[in-house]
């Protein structure tokens, strides 16, 4: 056997070999980021501001993605954002727009439930307001946040459960309703934590109903995840990297302290009430990213406050809710 003709690596081969090694060791580039841009509302809420908890972690970096997140006051921001298509992704506008937008035709497409249940809200007044129930409210003011947010939703069950002939009136933020009731010029109003903890603990005001009082309203989403139908159809997956990091991002933040510390840090309250808000507002089955939890409720409520002309139709449901869950397999 001729074993120098075996063992003999030709020119070609041995160029090919040489380059194959130099691959190898050369770095390997990594894949930039994809920018999104979110738009999410009242910063320093809990269930709101994980998405910036979780892109300062770097978890959504490591979905290679570099969220652009800006704030709004509530949820008819948001949803204005996702029609015009000036942000890819709604963090958690009310489910009461979305399905007003949905029956209009507008082009935005549900991907998530955001909040089920309203254990984070809570309605209250001065403490020397003789109105010590919702019951005491014929004729007052009551507060919620924007047109079509879920604040509005809840308020509206919590006056229709009562039986009483309140006005409705939006106020914005949680900080700027504070300022309108303890100037007077709202009789009720509303708050999440951890704003109006610390005036409750000094008797300044007093808690006068809470968003899981109704009967349904704890098993009911009140706010979802919007996107536009074209980015939907587009990008798709970017809003799988995206719901991905978002559990990523619930699951780290109930797993310890270190987003309890920034949620802390952001609203100036020590790390037990942090943890009070958490864990007593904002538990983790509430922040579930599926299903969307009785939709009928939410359906009635739109049909009689003239968001929806009728009841959505067992086709019409299916086809508003028949993206979420979509990007978490």
């Amino acid at each position: 056997m001729n074993t120098e003709r075996k063992n003999w690596i030709g020119p070609t081969r041995r160029t090919a070999i040489a380059g194959g090694l130099a691959a190898g060791l050369m770095p390997r580039v990594a894949r930039a980021a994809d920018k999104m841009r979110i738009v999410s509302s009242q910063k320093g809420f809990w269930d709101t501001t994980l998405i910036l908890f979780g892109q300062q972690k770097g978890i959504f970096a490591d979905h290679k993605l570099d969220l652009d997140i800006i704030w709004s006051d509530g949820g008819s921001d948001i949803q204005q954002a996702v029609i015009t298509g000036s942000t890819d992704f709604g963090v958690a506008p009310g489910i009461l727009g979305a399905l007003s937008a949905f029956e209009k035709r507008a082009p935005i497409a549900v991907t998530n439930a955001a909040m089920t249940g309203s254990s984070d809200l809570f309605w209250y007044v001065r403490a020397e307001s003789p109105i010590r129930s919702l019951a005491d409210c014929n004729g007052k003011t009551i507060a919620f946040s924007r047109p079509g947010a879920s604040t509005e939703l809840i308020a509206s069950t919590l006056i229709d459960h009562a039986g009483v002939k309140a006005k409705l009136i939006g106020t914005g933020g949680p900080g700027a309703t504070l300022t309108q009731v303890m100037s007077g010029q709202i009789d009720v109003g509303w708050s999440a934590p951890t704003v109006g903890l610390a005036e409750e603990r000094a008797g300044k005001l007093r808690i006068i109903a809470r968003g899981n009082d109704a009967p349904g309203l704890a098993a009911q989403t009140v706010r979802v995840g919007m996107t536009n139908s074209r980015f939907l159809a587009e990008r798709s997956e970017l809003l799988a990297r995206l719901s991905k990091g978002m559990q990523q991002t619930i699951d780290w933040a109930y797993d310890g302290d270190e987003a309890l510390q920034m949620y802390a840090e952001l609203n100036r309250v020590d790390i037990a009430t942090a943890r009070q808000a958490r864990d007593t507002n904002y538990p983790k089955a509430a922040l579930a990213l599926a299903p969307i939890g009785n939709i009928e409720l939410s359906i009635a409520q739109a049909v009689k406050d003239k968001r929806l002309s009728k009841p959505l139709t067992p086709e019409q449901i299916k086809s508003f809710t028949a993206n979420v869950g979509r990007f978490l397999a």
